[in-house]
């Protein structure tokens, strides 16, 4: 057989691409490779990474791209390369081995060490230095001794395969829990496990690396919606929206949010920009606006808008994936300025506003130069310095179009052009909420485009693709990928009923259903039926960075079933409920979205339908006004072919609320539909 060499030039990915010219002899994740890696004999090394990870980077340069490092790891493994947005169910059963097997949470470069012959895990970790300090084990020192723990501890080796094999086969054994979820309140341990956790001070919860949690958030704001939100809660969850929107974790030039804060203020962030991350802020975001009213929370989702058409809207109309912290391997470089800079960019009057509000004093803030993160409101700077708000809105406004273009002299970070299914449908899912804001026309033309694409090219003969590259759909979709879409899609009902939604979104039920319920013990498994059989097969439940799967798929469910008056749907959603009852109940502050499904099961929102006659939008507008977060409303046009069940009988004019099962009479007035839905909801 010829030598292995780094076969990764011909792929699509940035990420693998950005390997592709190593030393070292990656392979990609094929039958063809495990089957090299169990003849050779030799342990598979795993390396997850993506395109905008920052340590990702640092290791590449640091080892991968070291002669001497690739020449051990070329020597004595079978190296494959993995781009985690390309193969989400690969990165999720080693993410919980890194867990399993360390006791700590995973992260990128996920690097794994797999036996050949089964790929089961027998060594995890994250970055690892090519040099060794503090203790810990530089690369180059790692790959030697598990090669020599390998060869020469044999039993030790295998009795820790099976100990790994046999904790993957305990977390896919179903808990039965024995109890009607009707009969079980989970929300107020929910929000108790949630106030242990705050950050009094600056907003957020725990201790740096400070993470947005946008399930935090939006779980926080829909019990504020519905009234089941203490008034310190209610303090805590708008200090934490003012403070990240304020500083610099939001990208307060040219929006967006990056990943993550660095310190317990939010100021420095990891500077990686992330679609599924800027999709739940902008929901976030949107629904604070609608619930609060306060024009910070509208320019975080503008921004975050700004965002999204100037760097990340593709030609179809769809949105890329991510956005590199580096630019020419320097972190932040795009983003951060010199003093000078911008002193000399900006009028005296425009220059002093923004050393007020952003605290441009004393040492800059990142490696000799500053990243904008806010300190002072524009109002209070105004005070300061003795300007009106009108004057002091116009100059920082002027201002900040002149640091945006000084920032475009700096090459533009790279962008990965992958265009995923699960994380489009987070951003049309903001960006509808948005666009009902205030009827915005622009924000729900986008949402619509990138719906359209992906139902003309995503979806290919009743199968759903987890994304597009190389100017075709590529993998088949995952849980996610069903059910962020299908969310979506209700969401874009809501806006603006469209017979074609309505058709995609049930046609997305049933693919869900045959290809990925677990019939026996409920619930969904993260790939389908006919997909590749991994080391684990995993149904998840818990929130991570994005929603629970299971959790959006027991409400979508739960939501579609009561309009469609479909039991199978109604069922499919009690299931979930009842299989993720145990882990609910042992860790309620990691299975938020679940327990907001839950809730929503036992007090289900009312849900109003209007047969349009051309003057139904102001009674749409009043509703939601007068209820903001807690109907579902539904406004069929009179050109409508496909009606929900209990809307076949209704004639233009006419409005219907029901709740779970029971439908009240049929209304001629919005008074009418008000005074029901305010007896429904005192």
């Amino acid at each position: 057989m010829s030598e292995l060499r780094n076969c990764l030039s011909g792929e699509t990915s940035p990420y693998l691409l950005s390997h592709s010219e190593q030393p070292v002899h990656w392979q990609t994740w094929t039958p063809g490779t495990l089957a090299l890696a169990k003849r050779l004999k030799k342990p598979i090394l795993l390396s997850i990474g993506y395109s905008a990870c920052h340590w990702c980077h640092v290791m590449a340069r640091e080892s991968f791209s070291s002669p001497e490092t690739a020449a051990l790891m070329n020597e004595h493994f079978v190296n494959i390369k993995v781009d985690r947005e390309e193969r989400p169910d690969l990165d999720d059963v080693y993410q919980t081995a890194h867990q399993m097997l360390t006791g700590r949470p995973g992260g990128w470069p996920l690097t794994m060490f797999l036996c050949p012959e089964t790929q089961l895990p027998f060594l995890a970790g994250t970055y690892f230095a090519k040099v060794g300090r503090e203790g810990q084990l530089g690369f180059d020192d790692l790959l030697a001794r598990v090669h020599s723990y390998y060869v020469h501890q044999n039993s030790e080796f295998k009795m820790l395969r099976n100990q790994v094999e046999t904790s993957f086969q305990q977390l896919m054994q179903p808990v039965l829990s024995g109890f009607d979820t009707a009969d079980v309140t989970l929300l107020p341990a929910a929000l108790r496990s949630l106030r242990e956790n705050q950050d009094q001070q600056e907003g957020g919860f725990g201790a740096p690396p400070k993470f947005p949690l946008p399930v935090n958030l939006s779980f926080l704001l829909q019990a504020e919606a519905s009234h089941q939100l203490s008034g310190h809660d209610k303090q805590h969850l708008h200090l934490t929206l003012r403070q990240m929107a304020q500083r610099g974790i939001n990208d307060r030039i040219g929006g967006g949010f990056f990943r993550y804060s660095t310190d317990v203020g939010w100021n420095i962030p990891h500077f990686e920009k992330m679609l599924y991350d800027n999709g739940l802020l902008l929901e976030v975001y949107a629904r604070a606006w609608i619930q609060a009213d306060n024009p910070l929370y509208k320019s975080a989702a503008l921004g975050i808008v700004r965002w999204l058409r100037q760097h990340m809207l593709t030609l179809h109309g769809t949105f890329f994936s991510a956005m590199d912290a580096d630019t020419n391997g320097k972190e932040g470089a795009y983003y951060t300025l010199a003093l000078e800079e911008i002193r000399s960019s900006l009028t005296q009057e425009e220059f002093t506003l923004f050393q007020q509000m952003f605290g441009l004093r004393g040492e800059a803030n990142f490696l000799g130069r500053w990243h904008l993160s806010q300190q002072e409101d524009l109002k209070t700077a105004a005070k300061s310095l003795m300007m009106t708000r009108e004057t002091a809105l116009e100059l920082y406004r002027g201002g900040r179009e002149k640091i945006e273009n000084l920032r475009a002299y700096n090459p533009l970070p790279l962008i990965d052009h992958k265009v995923l299914t699960g994380w489009n449908a987070l951003v049309i899912k903001g960006l509808l909420v948005l666009a009902r804001k205030d009827n915005e026309l622009r924000e729900l033309s986008l949402a619509h485009g990138a719906l359209d694409f992906i139902r003309n090219k995503l979806w290919v003969n009743q199968r759903l693709f987890a994304g597009w590259q190389g100017e075709q759909p590529v993998r088949h979709a995952y849980l996610d990928d069903f059910v962020f879409l299908m969310d979506a899609l209700l969401e874009s009902l809501q806006t603006l009923w469209r017979d074609v939604d309505y058709q995609f979104v049930i046609a997305l039920a049933e693919s869900l259903l045959r290809l990925h319920e677990d019939k026996e013990y409920g619930g969904f498994f993260y790939t389908a039926h006919d997909a590749e059989k991994l080391v684990y097969r995993s149904k998840p439940f818990m929130d991570s960075a994005v929603p629970s799967a299971n959790g959006v798929a027991a409400k979508v469910l739960l939501r579609l079933g009561h309009l469609t008056a479909e039991p199978r749907y109604l069922q499919a959603a009690r299931r979930i409920l009842s299989a993720a009852l145990p882990v609910m109940q042992q860790s309620p502050e990691t299975h938020l979205t679940l327990i907001q499904v839950h809730q929503e099961s036992l007090q289900p929102m009312p849900q109003v339908m209007m047969m349009d006659n051309g003057v139904m939008d102001s009674w749409e507008r009043d509703i939601r006004q007068q209820f903001p977060g807690q109907v579902l409303c539904y406004r069929l046009p009179a050109e409508a072919e496909l009606h929900p069940t209990e809307a076949l009988s209704m004639e233009p004019g006419e409005a219907l609320v029901c709740t779970a099962d029971r439908c009240l009479e049929v209304q001629t007035s919005c008074v009418g539909i008000l005074h029901q839905l305010t007896e429904i909801l005192s």
